[in-house]
């Protein structure tokens, strides 16, 4: 039979271990939280944005930081869709440079797109706070 004192430092040891991995389980979905709010706090800026300006693209430091912070909280998450967002981020820093080269724009996310992505995000997370 073990001591005791065995006993008890294998089950402090385990609850650290748990600790470390429940904590980072944890973390990963706070950091998703994060991300897709940062990511629908773009998309509904940039939405207003083109309203207000009658769909005019002209540079905006606002939105390309959005879309930056966006790309920031994204790229532990999802480094294909940060790409996606770091490309948005450029584009508003001078659309017209985007808008002359038409295989540059190819590299800017739809704004629908990124909606349906954010969504899928969101259905994703639902369903693990659900269990």
């Amino acid at each position: 039979m073990l001591p005791i004192s065995t006993l008890l430092s294998g089950i402090r040891t385990a609850e650290g271990l748990l600790s470390k991995v429940l904590g980072k389980r944890g973390t990963r979905l706070d950091h998703k939280i994060a991300a897709v709010v940062a990511l629908q706090k773009a998309i509904n800026a940039t939405q207003a944005f083109l309203v207000q300006s009658d769909m005019t693209y002209h540079p905006n430091e606002a939105l390309s930081h959005l879309w930056l912070d966006a790309f920031e909280k994204m790229i532990r998450i999802d480094k294909s869709l940060a790409r996606d967002l770091r490309a948005a981020s450029n584009f508003w820093s001078n659309p017209q440079l985007w808008l002359q080269e038409k295989s540059a724009m190819e590299l800017v996310p739809d704004l629908r797109e990124l909606n349906e992505r954010c969504e899928q995000i969101l259905i994703e997370l639902e369903k693990r706070l659900k269990r």
